[in-house]
């Protein structure tokens, strides 16, 4: 995924109204001021101290919130936002130093032990396989889950807080300030602006991913939503869990019935629509697949085994990377034990086994040293009882022979001093690597000499879309304003309306007709002259969309034509006339 990619994604998802508006400057400095009064009356009130007071106001100079994307390289290529060119991103907000960053942490130590009160709560993958274990399957039931699609972003934000308000009158504490949490809340779901490509957006609905209260707030909403809009339902489920936005369950009934259980929920709140999945043998859920193996056909349980994404490249630590010999030791342990705690049957474990054992061989693991891991991963050792002295620091071999001669100038000390019972050990920070280098949530503008003549109107686009019906075209040319013969776009930087014109001259020849026809207000009677006295020339912006030295007249009038087809330019929906 490229820049440019990267950059359209990132303003596909900012131009949706829906969720996110844009601002001319930023609002978190008036937010920390709102902040430090609530803290006061926290502070006032007892429910916090002085040196609590001043944690939970943060840096002095806040930093603001920057917004980012995490590609979702596993769904399938042909529903990417650009059809397998560009897969749609998971939006982030970093929070970290933020004016609210600190308060959302005082939010979630709150809500947090309240989210899990509900009854299909699932903690973790662990949680699920011991839940699963213990129920007994109906023989001729279906299994099913399903997925919400964009939970966080798609929570309304009066709900949430009346879902907050909910549980805490159902969960009473005195000693838990409701009226203050309450308006932290608000404001860190109303306030949450953010920079990207140096611009400034507001989230209007839902909440970010960045938020440290973000899970237990949507796990609030969604036991709320789930408890109504279960008790709508005529035919229930007989087992329903759900992890955060993915739900698993069996289902008793026809699948008719199953449809119109999924039917019910998808119309119970306009904001919440869920994807499912259903099949009489197996589904898979987080990391594991449930299935009716040997235990369903003699006791009517499940049987559980390690699930892998089909686009799971197993990129484990390489064996040569720059870190301590024990990490790689506890990595193989690790993984080894999360498959012997999922899998049912021997045969399923030696099957994940191999496949892990697969990749690590080309990560330059010897055999040997895999065998080993296999052979000792269950063993366990007494536990120490012993006072820990860690030694901190940032890891290097020079650094490990360092401590080794820390620990024995130690021991030989020892007895002579208070930490008698106390045991050395190393506690290595890892050093930076190359993603702590190159990637940063902040995008930083291209430095580029710009062409002579070149206007800030212009701007060559790999993607264009269009405002009217939002298909999204490639554009058939790598234009700039010297290009001759071609099909372009203008389009208005303040609203996004588009107009589609062709020229046999250059572009730059042909823009400085369009801006004399603006700034005199010539031709007002066309929409696009029109649209532009109003919006200004500054809100003008041009791409090529076509561009063929050998056409004639005719073939360029004619591109033209399908390209405001394409794009639905047409006057009212665009700026081209009828």
């Amino acid at each position: 995924m490229d820049r440019d990619q990267y950059l359209y994604e990132g303003h596909r998802q900012l131009n949706d109204g829906r969720y996110y508006s844009t601002l001319k400057e930023p609002i978190y400095p008036e937010t920390k001021k709102m902040v430090k009064e609530i803290l006061q009356s926290l502070l006032n009130k007892k429910f916090i101290n002085k040196k609590q007071f001043t944690y939970l106001q943060g840096n002095p100079i806040p930093r603001p919130r920057l917004f980012y994307l995490l590609p979702k390289i596993h769904k399938e290529p042909s529903a990417w936002s650009v059809p397998f060119e560009i897969p749609p991103g998971r939006p982030i907000v970093s929070d970290c130093d933020s004016e609210t960053y600190h308060t959302a942490q005082f939010i979630d130590y709150y809500i947090n032990p309240l989210s899990n009160r509900h009854t299909g709560y699932l903690k973790d993958t662990y949680h699920f396989v011991n839940t699963v274990r213990q129920l007994q399957i109906p023989p001729k039931s279906i299994l099913f889950t399903m997925d919400i699609d964009s939970l966080y972003t798609n929570i309304d934000i009066d709900e949430g807080i009346q879902a907050i308000k909910n549980i805490f009158i159902k969960y009473p504490d005195k000693n838990r300030p409701d009226k203050e949490i309450l308006q932290l809340l608000e404001i860190n779901l109303r306030r949450n602006d953010f920079e990207f490509d140096s611009k400034f957006y507001l989230q209007i609905k839902g909440t970010a991913m960045g938020k440290k209260f973000a899970p237990a707030y949507a796990n609030i909403f969604m036991a709320e939503w789930e408890t109504s809009a279960l008790a709508s339902c005529k035919q229930k489920p007989t087992y329903y869990y759900r992890y955060l936005d993915d739900i698993w369950g069996v289902w008793p009934h026809s699948m008719e019935d199953f449809n119109q259980f999924l039917l019910t929920l998808n119309s119970h709140n306009p904001s919440i629509k869920l994807k499912s999945t259903t099949s009489d043998t197996s589904v898979d859920f987080l990391d594991t697949t449930t299935y009716k193996g040997i235990n369903f056909q003699e006791n009517n349980k499940l049987d559980i085994k390690v699930f892998f994404k089909e686009t799971d490249t197993h990129a484990l630590l390489h064996r040569t990377s720059y870190h301590p010999k024990h990490t790689y030791k506890g990595l193989l342990k690790s993984q080894l034990l999360r498959f012997h705690r999922i899998c049912t049957h021997k045969s399923d474990f030696m099957t994940a086994t191999k496949t892990l054992f697969k990749a690590l061989a080309a990560r330059g693991y010897a055999r040997s040293f895999r065998r080993e891991a296999l052979k000792t991963f269950l063993e366990t050792r007494p536990i120490d009882t012993q006072e820990l002295l860690p030694f901190v620091t940032t890891y290097s071999r020079p650094a490990t022979q360092l401590i080794r001669k820390i620990k024995d100038n130690f021991y030989n000390k020892i007895n002579l001093t208070s930490l008698k019972e106390h045991k050395i050990i190393a506690a290595f920070r890892k050093n930076k690597n190359l993603q702590d280098y190159l990637v940063k949530a902040k995008i930083k503008p291209l430095i580029t000499s710009k062409p002579r003549g070149q206007g800030k109107f212009f701007k060559h686009l790999p993607w264009i879309r269009s405002h009217s019906n939002k298909t999204v075209f490639k554009t058939m040319a790598e234009g700039n304003p010297h290009s001759k013969n071609c099909v372009y776009l203008i389009y208005c930087d303040t609203c996004g309306l588009q107009y589609v014109g062709e020229t046999k001259n250059t572009m730059l020849q042909r823009f400085t007709q369009h801006r004399y026809n603006i700034g005199r207000q010539r031709e007002t009677h066309t929409p696009l002259v029109s649209h532009f006295v109003a919006h200004g020339w500054s809100s003008v912006r041009a791409t090529v969309i076509q561009c063929d030295p050998g056409w004639s007249t005719a073939q360029r009038i004619r591109a033209e034509r399908d390209w405001i087809r394409k794009l639905d330019t047409v006057q009212p929906r665009g700026l081209n006339l009828k």
